[in-house]
This record gives structure tokens, C-alpha cells and sequence, in this order.
């Protein structure tokens, strides 16, 4: 508002209601064309963030290969013929992401129980590691979560161990190979509760209770993937989310069993079996009860998800690449040209 004089009168002016909705509205319009420009900047920066924590994990798993000359498994069991559930490959890395002495204390061959990575089923269940429940319990890894993802940060949480704020976990899983590599295993028509469900492969690098070198990947590393990228829901033909990730809600520590002939299920692993991007929660080895081998590498990010390829590198992967091409990046030895990236 300002002041005119005419012949001798003061005379105050100023904006019009309609000059002020004019204002109002341009200024709207302006905001409703900024916003999504700050969303992609904002996304972009969530990415790279993503995209750093995933090279974090591949010096880590370069790191353990220098000082043990193989590549940790991508899950294992510490007994020989017991029903014992050993840890996964992030305990392994432990100490190559500035986390040693966590490693230190953990709990890696069960002095306090059967078992390492089996902290708590939400049931009674005999042997399950306390001391480690208490070890891991709010222990957040930065490393392991994707700041694009809606996903809890922690699982198990009330449970005793690990308590209130529950173990850590993980948005990236070891990839063990694709379906259609030779190792490949149909457990379709599998249905007891405590079998695995889909395809499993062992075409990868991340193997169960395997220690692969460099000189296993004759495809070369540059076209082998040792990480996926798990950080959004799978939704189902309703609508309802669900957590898809390869832990199954037991945290990034869970293991495997000794043999497959006493329990085939790979925690923190996941056999290729769909398109990156994949979300359907009703696929086969994707949303069983209990245990399937087949959940999906995809992500928050639109258009694609991230993987870590086995010479640390990372690469994003557009939901549109060719399935024949994802399955060969899967495999470390099938010999075919990787195309279309």
C-alpha cells in the first residue's frame, strides 16, 4: 500500500482483491512447477546416497578377499550336521565397514547357543542366540539401508532378544544366479512351511556355505553381479504392501543350515527368477508363507534398481533390460555376451 497526492488530497491506494488472487495463483503455479524439479533433485541425491552405500559393501566384500583370498558365502551354517542356523555374508564385512568391533563380539560359531544368526522366531524355539540378539538390538549400519526406500530400518522389533528397537535390516541381498543357469533347482511344488519355495541357482558368486575366488568368475567381474537392491514393497492384487526383502524379517545376520538336506533355505540370498522391478507379491517364489527363493531385486528408484557387480562397481539396472541379459549378469560362468546395457 503506498501514498498519492492529488491537488492537495491525500490519497491511499494499493492492491485489488483480484490483483492479490492473481498474485496468489501465479505464485501457486510457480510452486506446482518447482516441486517436482526439488522431489528429482532430492531423489537423485537419495540415489547416489544409495549408489555410495552399495561401493561401500563392494570394497568391504574386495577387502575380505584380499585378506582371505575367497569371497565370504553368501550364508553358512557353523556346524556339520546339526540343525544350526549360522550368519549371512553381512556379518562377514563386518569388519571391512567399520564395524570390528561389532564383529568382534558377535557370536560367530554359537558358544551361547546353537546358533548365530537365529536371534529370535518370534516363537519358543530352543538355541536361539540372546547374546547376539542383545548385541545387534538398534544397531543401525548405515551401509545397508537405502535412503529412498519406505521400508522399516529394523525387524524383530518387541521381541526378547533383541528388545523394543530390533536388529538391522538389510536393503541389498547376495544374488546366487538365475534360473536358467545349470545349477538351477525347481522347489516349485514344494509346500512344507520350513522348505523353500521357487528356483534356486548356485550360478553366482554369494553361494551357501561356498567360498568362491576371482578365478571362479569366468565371465569376468565386470559382468558379474555379487549384490541386488531390495528396498521397496511388494504389493499384491489388492493393493496391500508387503516386506519382500530375502531376510524374511530376521535381520541381515540370519544364515542357513549345514546342508540343504536338513533345510534348504538361504537367508539373505535370492535366486533371479523376474524382471528388475518386479513387485507382484502373488508370484511363484516371491510371497509364500514362510520361505521362497525368488524375491525380486528392485527398488525405490524409479525405472530401475542398483546392483553391485563383482569388481565393485555400480550399475543401475532400468526396469526394461532384456530378461536373457539380467539372467547372464547373474551367472558367473555361462559364457553369453552380455547386450542391451
Amino acid at each position: 500500500m503506498f501514498q498519492v497526492r492529488n491537488r492537495g488530497r491525500l490519497r491511499i491506494t494499493g492492491f485489488t482483491l483480484v490483483e492479490l488472487l492473481v498474485v496468489i495463483a501465479i505464485i501457486g503455479i510457480l510452486i506446482g512447477l518447482l516441486l517436482p524439479a526439488v522431489q528429482a533433485v532430492r531423489e537423485a541425491a537419495r540415489r547416489m546416497q544409495c549408489s555410495n552405500n552399495l561401493k561401500q559393501m563392494g570394497i568391504a566384500l574386495h577387502n575380505y578377499n584380499t585378506a582371505h583370498k575367497v569371497f565370504p558365502a553368501g550364508t553358512r551354517s557353523h556346524a556339520g550336521s546339526q540343525w544350526v542356523w549360522g550368519h549371512a555374508w553381512g556379518v562377514a564385512i563386518l569388519p571391512f565397514i567399520e564395524q570390528t568391533a561389532l564383529y568382534e563380539k558377535f557370536d560367530k560359531v554359537g558358544t551361547g547357543s546353537r546358533h548365530s544368526g537365529l536371534m529370535h522366531t518370534g516363537l519358543i524355539y530352543a538355541g536361539m542366540n540372546e547374546e547376539n540378539g542383545r548385541l545387534l538390538s538398534g544397531v543401525g549400519i548405515p551401509a545397508m539401508f537405502c535412503p529412498s526406500s519406505p521400508l522399516p530400518r529394523f525387524v524383530l522389533r518387541g521381541s526378547v532378544p533383541p528388545g523394543p528397537v530390533g536388529a538391522a535390516s538389510p536393503m541389498y541381498t547376495a544374488i546366487t544366479g538365475a534360473i536358467d543357469d545349470p545349477t538351477a533347482i525347481n522347489k516349485d511344488s514344494q509346500t512344507h512351511l520350513h522348505r523353500a519355495r521357487g528356483i534356486q541357482s548356485q550360478g553366482g558368486i554369494l553361494l551357501p556355505r561356498r567360498h568362491l575366488s576371482f578365478q571362479d568368475i569366468q565371465d569376468g567381474s565386470t559382468h558379474t553381479i555379487l549384490l541386488g537392491e531390495q528396498s521397496d514393497y511388494c504389493v499384491t492384487p489388492t493393493g496391500t504392501q508387503r516386506d519382500c526383502r530375502s531376510d524374511y524379517g530376521h535381520s541381515f545376520a540370519m544364515g542357513t543350515t549345514p546342508s540343504d538336506a536338513i533345510d534348504d533355505r538361504w537367508f539373505n540370498t535370492t535366486t533371479v527368477r523376474y524382471p528388475v522391478n518386479h513387485k507382484d507379491w502373488n508370484s511363484t517364489g516371491v510371497g509364500e508363507q514362510y520361505y521362497a527363493c525368488n524375491r525380486p531385486i528392485q527398488s525405490a528408484h524409479p525405472g530401475g534398481a542398483q546392483v553391485l557387480m563383482g569388481d565393485a562397481s555400480v550399475t543401475f539396472l532400468n526396469e526394461s533390460i532384456a530378461l536373457k541379459t539380467w539372467f547372464n549378469l547373474c551367472n558367473r560362468d555361462d559364457g553369453n555376451p552380455i547386450e542391451g546395457l
